[in-house]
């Protein structure tokens, strides 16, 4: 014979913990399973056949606990049983299938409202905290007669530690929290207010400078596009220096070479296709050499 029993335990938790924090535990389901005194093992299996349809779709574990039947260890054994586990907003549902017919249904809920946060109506003749947050714990089991009594005390009892121990880690996350905030606004603070990320030294910052007004198209060194007079190929000519000092033996610093730039201790080349900024000034500076090229002698010339 079966009987129903429903109790609810109401803990107030102390302050300097976030709601976040809590509810970063009830979502971790491994995490509840072992903080439970009387879990011995436990490891995720598939929906069993008698999970409902809402319930196929959660998270099922299989669970072993030990327990005592008898004040002192002095007779102990094991229980597995299956349980499945559903995240809500505010907290989570479980439901466990034990041997025995014990079938029990539990929900935890995180309320109240911290410094700051609106003040909400609360339920009566539950002891609930007006402010400050609280960890609700409802359940309800249908248990064999004999063993209600036996299931119930054990079961508030492994549940009180399992919230003891919920509060404890929450206290260890939020100081390990505030202790890396701290330390990463002491570490900014030790730096200059125009310190900027990817620029440590003042040399550094002058040749970011230069980039980024080479980027923008601005400065000393950006470019000037444009397209060649009776070509369909672009050029870039440079506004470092505008007029080639040298057309017969150009260097990197007549195309406008960046200052402290690496440069080969010989004269650089030009391209063989390179076009000047003013075509038809460059042309008017060279000597005349149509009469001494052979591209332009007859081949009566070219042969004698």
């Amino acid at each position: 014979m079966s009987k129903k029993s429903h109790f609810t335990t109401v803990t107030p938790l102390p302050a300097g913990i976030s709601r976040e924090t809590v509810l970063g535990t009830l979502h971790n389901h491994v995490e509840m399973i072992d903080l439970n005194p009387l879990v011995t093992e436990r490891h995720p299996i598939k929906a069993p056949s008698e999970a409902t349809a809402e319930e196929y779709h959660c998270q099922w574990y299989s669970v072993t606990d030990k327990v005592n039947y008898l004040p002192g260890g002095l007779y102990t054994g094991s229980v597995t049983f299956n349980a499945c586990f559903h995240d809500l907003p505010d907290g989570l549902q479980s439901h466990i299938y034990a041997p025995m017919g014990l079938n029990m249904k539990g929900r935890w809920t995180l309320g109240g409202s911290l410094p700051g946060e609106p003040r909400q109506a609360v339920e009566i003749g539950l002891g609930v905290p007006k402010t400050g947050l609280w960890l609700r714990e409802d359940v309800e089991m249908k248990v064999n007669v004999v063993m209600g009594g036996f299931v119930k005390k054990t079961t508030k009892k492994a549940h009180s530690t399992l919230v003891q121990r919920l509060v404890e880690k929450a206290h260890i996350i939020e100081a390990e929290t505030h202790n890396a905030e701290l330390a990463e606004q002491k570490f900014r603070d030790s730096y200059p207010s125009d310190y900027h990320p990817d620029v440590t030294s003042p040399t550094a910052r002058t040749s970011y400078q230069d980039a980024k007004s080479m980027h923008s198209g601005s400065g000393p060194y950006s470019d000037d596009q444009s397209v060649v007079s009776g070509g369909s190929h672009d050029r870039y000519s440079y506004t470092g220096n505008p007029q080639i000092a040298n057309p017969s033996n150009p260097t990197y610093s007549d195309y406008g070479q960046r200052p402290g730039a690496k440069t080969n201790s010989y004269p650089a080349v030009a391209p063989l296709f390179s076009q000047p900024s003013h075509p038809a000034k460059f042309a008017a500076e060279l000597p005349s050499q149509r009469e001494s090229s052979p591209m332009e002698l007859d081949s009566t010339q070219r042969f004698s």
